[in-house]
């Protein structure tokens, strides 16, 4: 019995020292929940954590913003923070019920009687972190910090955000490919490129944790590193340039249903890219950029066919070899020509034996002709020939900024697997080899600048904060290609085929334009299929002094023909022909020497402006025939005096022409349509995206460009 009692008063001991224990922890956790003070809990919930910098934004040419960073916030209430906790709650209920009245009319996504009773369920749960709004703008987190409550700040009030960036394009789909992606599952384009140089350095900063998923920045922490925001990138492109190849490029692929195309548009001088686009059509028929064919492979596996484009390149390489001269006469035949049992035959057919000069050969595009020379003079050394395409770095990658860049494919006579007895005179006429488009484009402008081989730029350089930090020269390749004597001889050539060749649909009046057609069959339609082509058109211009290169590839046109001449050369010549209306920079060698005539000095706008100043300055006019109009457009001074039209520039749901008028009549006339207005330069407008007549809804923005 002795014993039992022993062993009972044991278990009544064990048993009291485990009850104290339970009320040690208990009485713990009760201290930490509702005694310890909040720096000491805190203290447990912060962490180090990086600050991202600002990612740098992307500009044109001439300023305008491509695509930026837009800062959102996610605004929440810390309803559980000493000042909340200090308030009473009529003067806590006094201010939320106007707050909630203020987020109700901002928001409009619930009604003033759900903001109240959510606020006031958070603050009784003790919540710390009840998100007010996510994805708020700027200008509503501005208005946010001086509603009612709120504006009492993070200490008082609670209110505090985290901030979000996200990547916008202000211009939509323009460039969007040469601008390019840099995320998950999308790296392309300059964003790619120069990721580094947009990102920045990260900096560091201690986080408070306030809820499952919510961090907060503590102020004032003695391990904060600030980050260091990323550099701006000055691109080459030119967004009106952009907007006139897209347009042109889209229009012409409609109207010959073709499978995809290209333009590219470059400085002769400096190799400055100044638009290119990339289109592609879907099975509803809509034009989508998703491929940057101006640079990269094909779904085929390798660049195109460049066809007859590559024919200056032969005639380049025999004449710097001696065998050929401008005048050299060539026989053709009646147009056809057979090599190991392969026809080679040209698009005109002659009714008799015909010979022609090198010169008339490049005119017509005749791929007997080229074939013959570069075959007659190369058979028997036909690495010769190879070794010429090289010269002109035909075989080399131009190393541009952009990823992707396709390697030029030109075989090589040892190689026994792509090699055959028929290669040389298919090279001659640019069969059997890949080039992509930039990589010819690049070549040709080589030819307008007198030899010299120029690496195709996109970017200007880097800024911060609006002040050029770097900027880049241009990148010579080569700085003589081949000799001036050649030079100056296909240039005559390339005037040639616009003047009295296979382009003559591109003669004009007011300036020569110098270039080669291509018409390229992309399949010889084996099995039964339907034969494609690629239509093409390079060169440049004014001819006699060349500011602008361009070359315009469309694949697989299907209707209304598919020769380079129509298909591309027309893009070429819209294009050219916008550019030529508004750059003094192609126009200057056209200065109109006759002391007679005399520059318009009228905008066009509203009529009485524009009576009043003419009266003052005492100019004649023909605006008293208009008394009843309010808008004239200017329209001559032939006969000595300002002439003048009635003008109707509004239209429902159109966007209006504002071309020639000021800054203040064009803001006026778009407004009154409901639309947005950003612009740039002085003077009258010259260009507006979108041009006029095209299809709008309030809230859309016109870029006005005046000079």
């Amino acid at each position: 019995m002795k014993d039992d009692s022993k062993i009972i008063h044991r278990a009544y001991v064990f048993l009291v020292v485990v009850i104290i224990a339970s009320f040690v922890i208990i009485g713990r956790i009760v201290y930490l929940q509702a005694i310890t003070p909040a720096e000491e809990k805190e203290a447990v919930s912060v962490m180090t954590k990086t600050v991202k910098s600002k990612r740098g934004d992307i500009y044109s040419s001439d300023g305008k913003l491509l695509a930026t960073s837009v800062c959102y916030y996610d605004t929440y209430l810390d309803l559980a923070c000493q000042g909340v906790r200090a308030m009473t709650d009529s003067a806590f209920d006094a201010d939320i019920d106007s707050l909630s009245i203020c987020l109700a009319d901002l928001f409009r996504d619930k009604t003033k009687d759900a903001y109240r009773a959510e606020i006031r369920n958070a603050k009784n749960k003790g919540s710390r972190s009840y998100c007010i709004k996510r994805r708020v703008s700027y200008i509503q987190y501005e208005q946010m910090k001086k509603f009612p409550y709120l504006r009492k700040g993070k200490y008082a009030a609670g209110f505090y955000s985290t901030e979000i960036y996200e990547r916008e394009k202000p211009f939509g789909k323009l460039a969007r490919r040469t601008i390019g992606e840099c995320r998950e599952n999308a790296h392309f384009g300059l964003e790619y490129c120069y990721d580094s140089v947009l990102t920045g350095v990260e900096g560091y900063a201690t986080f408070q944790k306030v809820s499952k998923d919510v961090w907060v920045p503590l102020e004032n922490s003695s391990d904060y590193i600030r980050p260091v925001d990323g550099l701006d990138l000055i691109t080459t492109i030119d967004i009106g340039l952009q907007d006139i190849a897209e347009t042109e490029l889209e229009n012409q692929m409609s109207q010959h249903s073709a499978q995809y195309g290209t333009v590219v548009v470059m400085e002769v001088k400096t190799g400055k890219v100044r638009a290119m686009a990339n289109l592609e059509r879907d099975t509803n028929n809509n034009f989508y950029e998703n491929y940057n064919y101006a640079v990269g492979n094909l779904s085929s596996g390798g660049a195109p066919d460049p066809g007859s484009t590559f024919k200056i390149a032969s005639v380049i390489v025999a004449m710097e070899d001696g065998h050929i001269t401008p005048n050299t006469i060539v026989h053709i035949g009646k147009g056809e020509d057979t090599y190991f049992g392969k026809k080679i035959v040209d698009s005109h057919r002659y009714d008799r034996d015909t010979s022609l000069t090198v010169s008339r050969i490049i005119e017509l595009s005749s791929n007997v002709g080229t074939a013959r020379f570069v075959y007659d003079h190369y058979k028997e050394n036909q690495q010769k020939f190879v070794d010429g395409i090289k010269r002109l770095h035909l075989n080399e990658p131009l190393g541009i900024d952009l990823k992707g860049e396709a390697v030029p494919v030109i075989y090589e006579p040892s190689d026994p697997n792509n090699w055959s007895k028929i290669s040389l005179p298919w090279m001659a006429y640019g069969y059997g080899v890949a080039i992509t488009p930039l990589q010819i484009l690049a070549f040709y402008n080589a030819i307008a600048n007198n030899g010299t081989l120029l690496r195709p730029m996109f970017v200007e350089g880097f800024a911060s904060c609006g002040k050029m930090v770097k900027t880049f020269e241009p990148y010579v390749i080569d700085q003589q290609i081949c000799s001036q004597p050649t030079i100056d001889a296909v240039k005559k050539m390339l005037e040639g085929v616009v003047q009295n060749g296979t382009a003559v649909n591109l003669k004009n009046e007011n300036y020569q334009i110098a270039g080669k057609t291509g018409t390229a069959q992309m399949n010889y339609g084996k099995h039964g299929e339907k034969i494609t082509y690629h239509a093409s058109f390079v060169g440049y211009f004014p001819a006699d002094n060349p500011e602008y290169s361009c070359v315009v590839s469309i694949y697989n046109p299907s209707e209304n023909g598919f020769y380079g001449n129509k298909v591309a050369g027309n893009v070429f010549r819209k294009i050219a022909d916008r550019i030529y209306s508004t750059d003094t920079k192609a126009v200057a060698s056209e200065v109109n020497d006759d002391p007679f005539s005399q520059l318009p000095i009228s905008k066009s706008g509203k009529r009485e402006s524009i009576q009043a100043v003419c009266e003052i300055l005492d100019v004649p006019t023909n605006i008293e025939n208009f008394s009843t109009v309010n808008w004239i457009k200017f329209k001559d001074n032939s006969d000595g005096r300002e002439n003048f039209v009635p003008y109707s520039p509004v239209s429902a749901n159109r966007v209006p022409d504002v071309r020639n008028m000021g800054a203040s009549d064009a803001v006026v006339l778009l407004e009154r349509n409901g639309l947005k207005v950003v612009f740039s330069g002085r003077g009258r407008v010259v260009t507006q995206i979108p041009e006029h007549g095209t299809m709008c809804e309030k809230g859309d923005t016109v870029f006005l460009t005046l000079k």
